[in-house]
């Protein structure tokens, strides 16, 4: 059934992508707000279907997504060919997916083994690209990886165990995420379906 969750990324027509850090708030007896942060920043996506096609074409996705609670976690991608501008890699290897890395702690990876040759002016990883260790959590490369440097700084601290890694870069990573909101619907005109508000998926960590 989570497959429907897969079907509003393919088929969404805006999608908002956050980094934020999950922050736990508590209050004491006198009033006072304590809050203490829970870690490194998670993915929050903000996903809208476009209103107006046919009910009786989503009316089976509304089905399988309703019967879902917001503990259930499923596998995503941005693999579909209209969210190549959201996810693309932007260095200049020709097969980013052979790059390994390194990693024992803190935010920062060590390529490790690199099969092609880069020049001068090209870029190993530029900022803003989705890279995974494996098939565990997504992370984004927060500054210019240049052709002759094998450090990539990622915006939160790595939480897989040391080691050395097999990288999936762009359209290749996966999230798994929890439906924390559905939105609201109503049928309109003649088998139309129109949603009030956005899907929010919080990713699983």
């Amino acid at each position: 059934m989570t497959t429907a969750y897969q079907t509003v990324f393919d088929n969404a027509t805006t999608i908002s992508i956050n980094k934020r850090k999950n922050v736990a708030q508590t209050v004491s007896r006198n009033g006072t707000v304590r809050s203490s942060s829970l870690g490194g920043q998670t993915f929050t996506f903000e996903v809208a279907l476009p209103s107006g096609p046919k009910y009786s074409d989503y009316r089976s996705l509304i089905e399988k997504m309703e019967a879902l609670d917001k503990t259930t976690v499923a596998t995503v991608d941005l693999a579909n060919t209209g969210h190549t501008y959201i996810a693309g890699y932007m260095g200049d290897f020709a097969a980013p997916n052979t790059v390994q890395v390194t990693y024992s702690s803190g935010n920062t990876l060590t390529i490790s083994s690199n099969p092609e040759v880069l020049t001068s002016g090209e870029f190993k990883f530029k900022a803003g690209d989705f890279i995974q260790l494996g098939s565990n959590s997504v992370y984004t490369v927060t500054d210019d990886v240049a052709y002759n440097s094998n450090t990539i700084t990622v915006h939160r601290p790595v939480l897989e165990a040391a080691g050395t890694y097999t990288l999936n870069v762009g359209q290749s990573v996966t999230w798994q995420v929890l439906c924390v909101n559905f939105p609201q619907w109503e049928i309109f005109g003649y088998d139309q379906v129109r949603w009030q508000g956005k899907f929010i998926f919080a990713e699983s960590v």
